[in-house]
């Protein structure tokens, strides 16, 4: 496997295939599934493999799941901006320097719960938001103005491509 590939094993972000319901409930049960892929992975992990890398230099395995529990939520915040406010503009986070504060230090099984818990919040707002309200669009300053359909596939895509790194990282002996 490359470089690139172990950068990104799920390959880009892609939009989501159509913008309707189904679309919405689509990424609803596969954020659910990949909450339980993400327990799987990590539960009862000893700090030898809590520690592992999925390349020189990247995240270790505690890391990401604290990142993506922090990313998860963050996203689910922005997207209940994007529906409330008019042109809200997402308030980017420090990625680095959020894993080094304290919280981040709390055992893995803590990451998860925060995860489960924005998940659910995530699945209750895709399944019972009309799907014309994803058209509203809210700015990010770095990638620009996007719709809230963009926003999902992006968080859909983030929480994924992190348990990918994991499982790359716990293949790496």
């Amino acid at each position: 496997m490359t470089a690139q590939d172990r950068r990104f094993p799920i390959g880009p972000i892609q939009d989501l295939p159509a913008r309707d319901r189904a679309a919405l409930e689509a990424v609803a049960l596969r954020m659910e599934s990949t909450g339980r892929d993400w327990r799987n992975a990590v539960t009862g992990l000893d700090a030898g493999a809590l520690a592992r890398t999925y390349r020189p230099g990247s995240w270790t395995v505690a890391q990401l799941a604290h990142h993506a529990a922090d990313a998860h939520l963050h996203g689910l915040n922005r997207l209940k901006y994007g529906l409330t406010v008019e042109g809200y503009v997402i308030q980017p986070f420090a990625q680095e320097a959020w894993l080094g504060l304290a919280d981040a230090a709390l055992p893995v099984g803590e990451a998860l719960g925060l995860m489960d818990a924005a998940n659910m919040r995530w699945t209750a707002l895709l399944r019972g938001t009309d799907p014309a309200q994803f058209t509203r669009r809210v700015t990010h300053p770095q990638e620009g103005e996007q719709d809230l359909w963009r926003l999902v596939a992006k968080h859909d895509w983030h929480l994924r491509h992190h348990l990918a790194h994991v499982r790359l990282a716990l293949a790496n002996q």
